[in-house]
């Protein structure tokens, strides 16, 4: 880099884009950044255009930093940071070097002072942050650092370290070494003398008036409701940003269980559509659990809902009788009660179920309620304190309010639409062209959610007979389910997403591998005789080439021939496993077909 650029008109501008150093999520920091440049700010080829460096750096560097190139300047840097989970700050480069002596030196020209100054001089105050990465430098160190950049500032600037108005940050990079410390008093690789012209999450909320990271509003410990297997939200709302997901585009998670994806979507004004196989998740019997009552309860009161005091049914006639709320808004508003019958007038009336041929009076039992004693006997509930399984307490039993469109009424979104149905058979029809933008889904994989499928006895059970009471003495609640292999679940995703895509639209999703299989380890023959293989104990921060070459990984990833693979990365996970986070992409349709 030149010593004094000057302003670069016409030229789009350079900046150092520092990425958090996330523990679990590290690995897909330059996966979003891509996924963003491309779908935020229109750049065509993010691996070519995007980065200054050449070759463009993968998951293989170990580096937080990364230099870009913005087209719009620092407006790209902040829709960047209001968008991005793993972007620390986007900074505007006023010098670099092999030490902070040369970086001093370049940003002393006149015309990077004239620069500088529009930013120092008063009234704007200022703040001035130390920051070293692949070493620890102590207080009197930072103090050094500090009396070296001294020399770039007048002596007439206004200091403010709560709520400044130009942050200035003094960076320097080391090797990263992992079996050794870097010696104390060793020369950096590169320094940096740079203005943060755009803070996303653990900068701005440091501030006095700085705000938290907008995800941090869908924090899970703050969530109404969970499932034992809720994606974690930060995980979330990168995979939505790698799906481009943006306001009036339509949106579909076909392995929504308690929807945690739908709501990072919805946060992005994503048209929601989901799928599940397991009616208990999506209406809250038995599996979901309330992790934040008072958000049940308030969201139960904001949809017209029950409560304890009064029961569904009773509410419901007298909305009836007093011409308020007419039998298709109770379809949308109240949900079955989590647990306890449901009379046949409420499923006629409310549900519009074609149950003539049964006596008015008679009640039905659904299953799931009905085992819901011999369950709850078995079942102890590890979900951490504050958790609350909806049938074990009066006040949420008859509040309606324990399903997964719970959140959703918690966040203000709008609701999903969900359909009870299996990927295998997926019941939608194909329309030419396709009429999704995205899916975004994390399949069921591992011990608490292993993948199923219908059983083929529910299968002939229920042809031509979906609306008919089932025979006397038989409770059908839910289709019996079978197990699905990975690679069929995975074939069928990829078969469903090559219909429903548009041109160009986006598939992200999460896929189960071995870690075992990256290094070449005979899993069996390693654990044999022995509890662990000490190979396969791999910390979440390795920086091991044979995991993070990202060209190996297209071997473990099923293939279509209208689906392209555009990225992929690596999350290790405890005992040996990992999954990749996989992003395709739907080929153009032959315009002669």
């Amino acid at each position: 880099m030149a010593a004094c650029s000057g302003d670069n008109d016409g030229q789009a501008k350079e900046f150092l884009v520092l990425f958090v150093c996330h523990n679990s999520y590290f690995n897909m920091r330059f996966q979003e950044l891509e996924a963003l440049a491309s779908g935020l700010l229109g750049v065509a080829d993010p691996r070519r255009e995007l980065y200054m460096e050449v070759p463009a750096p993968s998951t293989l560097s170990s580096s937080p930093l990364a230099l870009v190139r913005l087209p719009g300047g620092e407006a790209d840097a902040r829709k960047l940071c209001e968008r991005s989970v793993l972007i620390k700050a986007v900074l505007e480069v006023w010098s670099s070097g092999k030490s902070y002596e040369e970086a001093v030196e370049k940003a002393r020209c006149k015309s990077a002072r004239d620069q500088r100054r529009q930013f120092l001089a008063p009234p704007l105050t200022v703040q001035i942050r130390v920051e070293a990465f692949g070493r620890t430098r102590s207080a009197e160190e930072k103090r050094g650092v500090l009396d070296e950049v001294s020399s770039l500032f007048e002596g007439d600037e206004l200091i403010d370290l709560r709520s400044p108005d130009t942050i200035i940050w003094a960076l320097e990079e080391n090797e990263h070494l992992v079996d050794s410390r870097v010696a104390r008093g060793s020369e950096p690789d590169r320094v940096f003398i740079c203005r943060q012209v755009a803070g996303g999450r653990s900068v701005d909320k440091k501030l006095k008036n700085g705000e938290k990271a907008f995800f941090h509003r869908y924090d899970l410990s703050q969530r109404a409701v969970l499932g034992p297997t809720t994606l974690d939200n930060e995980l979330s709302f990168i995979m939505a940003n790698c799906a481009w997901a943006r306001p009036g585009c339509c949106g579909m998670d076909p392995f929504c269980g308690t929807g945690g994806l739908l709501v990072a979507l919805s946060h992005f004004g994503v048209r929601l559509f989901g799928g599940e196989i397991d009616i208990r998740v999506v209406r809250g019997w038995q599996v979901a659990y309330v992790k934040n009552k008072e958000a049940v309860l308030q969201a139960a009161e904001a949809r017209g809902l029950p409560t304890a005091s009064k029961s569904a049914e009773t509410k419901h006639h007298e909305a009836r009788a007093s011409g308020r709320v007419d039998a298709a808004e109770n379809a949308v508003e109240l949900s079955p009660i989590c647990a306890g019958p449901l009379s046949l007038e409420y499923l006629r009336g409310v549900l519009g179920l074609p149950l003539a041929g049964l006596p008015l009076g008679a009640e039905v039992k659904l299953a799931s309620a009905a085992s819901a004693d011999s369950s709850n006997n078995n079942t102890n509930n590890s979900k951490g304190q504050g958790s609350v399984k909806p049938e074990r307490d009066s006040e949420l039993n008859y509040a309606g309010g324990c399903n997964i469109f719970t959140n959703f009424v918690q966040y203000g979104k709008p609701m999903p639409d969900v359909v009870v149905c299996d990927n295998c058979m997926p019941p939608f029809r194909v329309v030419p062209g396709g009429w999704l933008d995205c899916i975004v889904t994390d399949p069921p994989y591992g011990v608490r959610a292993s993948a199923k499928k219908v059983g083929q006895e529910f299968k002939s059970w229920t042809i031509g007979r979906a609306c008919e009471v089932p025979p006397q003495g038989e409770q059908v609640a839910s289709p019996s389910k079978e197990s699905a292999e990975e690679d069929e679940l995975s074939q069928n995703l990829l078969g469903f997403a090559s219909k429903a895509l548009r041109d160009d639209g986006r598939l992200v999703f999460l896929l189960p591998v071995d870690l075992a299989d990256f290094l070449g380890i005979e899993r069996a023959a390693a654990t044999k005789g022995q509890k662990k293989d000490l190979r396969l104990c791999i910390p979440e921060t390795t920086r091991e080439p044979a995991l993070l070459d990202e060209a190996r990984y297209a071997d473990f990833i099923p293939t279509h021939a209208n689906l392209q693979l555009v990225d992929a990365s690596l999350q290790v996970l405890s005992g040996g496993l990992g999954r990749l986070l996989v992003i395709m992409r739907r080929r153009p349709r032959d315009s002669r077909v």
